[in-house]
């Protein structure tokens, strides 16, 4: 693919808006990577000069081997003990108010925007890591072009090689999708998850059958006989088997203490150990203090048509999918059809973890703020997550049953 070919055009995405609110969440809950430009500029000022609680206090590290690896980053910010950047004073950056947007560190330039090469150009989206996106804040991003066109310029010169390889996209493992194909495969997902007279959870069901649907009718087409599979007849109860995917995939994307970089890669090995300790442990999801079992998380009802929460729901998977983060080159090479799956399981894990959080503040039912926190901690894993060797094959194994998703479903309805 040539690049600046596929970096000729800027995809927008509609019904996503954005501008800063200026409430300073987003600047906790890691150590700010700087590259050894940003280190250079910002350790260069007295900052305890500026202001007294500096003084005294080491405010910068190197990164390890590993931690920088495969990254533009040296070193990073350390975070003040409630885990927060020690620049954030009163909700607001420091350095910025000091010495201008572009003194801060690039990372917190370029901070919330996203952005994915393909073969028909470059997607633009945001991260759910931010409360001014969680809340659909400020100006729809289809009115800033301009200032996206920017953004995307400060993401190519912090990532310069940055050039997915989507020449190895397949519908199903073994079988190739051309990229026009699959342009017109999301337009009719687009179809189906737009649909509000259904719930979320139906609409993507029925995105998921769609799927199945075409992938079956292209077989018939090309004269195979191999069938694949149908939703059942079993009901819609868990097995053991999918209890045990949920409960591995929760501990994947929920851990219930901090990991260094590299230590939640989603590898065969990683994850096989969580499959099987599944089965020689309680069957429960774990938070960092408490523990549920998956009766007690869903005795607690999923608020019925409450459209904050709804919407919420789909703007977020709307715009992963809308910036291609969920198969092939945006996610581990995943084929078309289990990367979707993959994501109607996070839908589940979403609820799932909804559940838990209400649960272990006293809650009596679940409520918006209990969803933000979780799509705020799964937007964040999945950006450190990374399928390595063998976990692509792995989740295509065991995410391509429809019968299953549809029990993972009605499990966490």
């Amino acid at each position: 693919m040539n690049p600046t070919a596929s970096e000729s055009t800027l995809h927008i995405p509609e019904g996503i808006n954005y501008e800063c609110t200026g409430c300073g969440k987003c600047c906790g809950g890691w150590a700010v990577p700087m590259t050894e430009v940003d280190y250079r500029r910002i350790s260069a000022v007295e900052w305890s000069e500026k202001l007294a609680k500096f003084k005294g206090r080491s405010l910068f590290r190197p990164l390890s081997n590993q931690e920088k690896s495969d990254s533009p980053y040296t070193h990073a910010i350390k975070p003040q003990e409630d885990g927060h950047c020690p620049f954030l004073v009163e909700n607001l950056c420091f350095i910025h108010s000091q010495s201008g947007a572009e003194a801060k560190p690039s990372i917190c330039q370029l901070f919330p925007y996203c952005f994915n090469e393909t073969p028909s150009g470059v997607y633009a989206t945001v991260s759910f890591v931010s409360m001014g996106v969680i809340y659909n804040s400020g100006k729809a991003l289809s009115e800033q072009k301009e200032f996206l066109i920017t953004k995307l310029n400060e993401f190519k010169k912090l990532f310069p090689d940055h050039h997915p390889n989507w020449s190895q996209l397949q519908l199903i493992v073994g079988e190739p999708l051309a990229w026009p194909d699959y342009l017109a495969i999301e337009d009719a997902l687009f179809d189906r998850l737009r649909d509000r007279g259904k719930s979320i959870d139906m609409r993507f069901l029925e995105a998921s059958r769609y799927l199945i649907d075409y992938a079956t009718a292209r077989r018939a087409q090309s004269g195979q006989t191999k069938t694949l599979p149908a939703e059942g007849v079993e009901g819609n109860k868990l097995k053991r088997l999918d209890l045990n995917l949920l409960i591995a995939l929760h501990r994947v994307y929920f851990p219930s203490a901090p990991l260094g970089k590299g230590e939640g890669d989603f590898s065969v090995a990683s994850f096989l150990n969580q499959f099987f300790l599944s089965y020689l442990l309680p069957l429960r999801f774990k938070l960092a203090s408490n523990s549920f079992a998956i009766d007690e998380l869903v005795a607690l009802p999923w608020p019925e048509n409450d459209n904050d929460m709804e919407d919420l729901l789909f703007r977020y998977f709307f715009s992963r999918i809308f910036a291609k983060l969920y198969f092939g080159a945006g996610f581990g090479q995943l084929s078309l059809i289990a990367g979707f799956h993959h994501l109607i399981v996070l839908l589940a894990l979403l609820k799932l973890q909804a559940r838990a959080l209400a649960l272990s503040r006293g809650a009596p039912a679940v409520s918006l703020v209990d969803l933000v926190a979780a799509i705020r901690q799964l937007e964040k894993r999945l950006g450190e997550t990374k399928l390595g060797g063998y976990a692509a094959p792995l989740l295509e194994l065991l995410l391509f049953s429809p019968g299953r998703l549809k029990r993972i479903v009605a499990a966490s309805h």
